[in-house]
């Protein structure tokens, strides 16, 4: 009978690129990287010119196969590894850079601070507070 074998060791897992340990995933959503020209969509999905020139034509391409995703490292902590998946299945990771961050969907520059912060909230949040206040009874 098909389908009755156990699929749990077909889970890939990921190593962290600076210690080879391996990562955790921290159960984040998946950021879908998403194209705006032929070029773009010709190089990073593997279609024809005129493949591309139609979908670059239609608005914003969604490339279902590359998306961004938040991993745990236990001696570097949170890491963004974009992860692309290859026509066999398999996945392929790297570190997310800025210019992958701004094809993303759903998603602000995590490099940036929110510009809805004032600059000295900002900077008392980053800040080591002198004292350590505790309760007393």
């Amino acid at each position: 009978m098909p389908g009755k074998r156990s699929s749990r060791k077909q889970i890939q897992h990921f190593c962290c690129p600076y210690c080879d340990r391996r990562l955790w995933r921290a159960g984040s959503t998946k950021h879908f990287l998403f194209y705006t020209e032929a070029a773009q969509i010709r190089q990073y999905v593997n279609v024809s010119h005129k493949s591309a020139a139609l979908l670059a034509s239609q608005g914003a391409y969604v490339d279902r196969n590359s998306w961004i995703e938040e991993f745990f490292c236990g001696e570097h902590g949170k890491l963004w590894l974009k992860l692309n998946r290859n026509p066999a299945g398999q996945l392929t990771s790297q570190i997310a850079t800025s210019k992958d961050w701004q094809q993303s969907t759903q998603t602000i520059n995590p490099e940036v601070p929110n510009p809805s912060v004032s600059e000295y909230s900002y900077r008392m949040s980053r800040a080591p507070s002198g004292r350590l206040s505790y309760c007393r009874r």
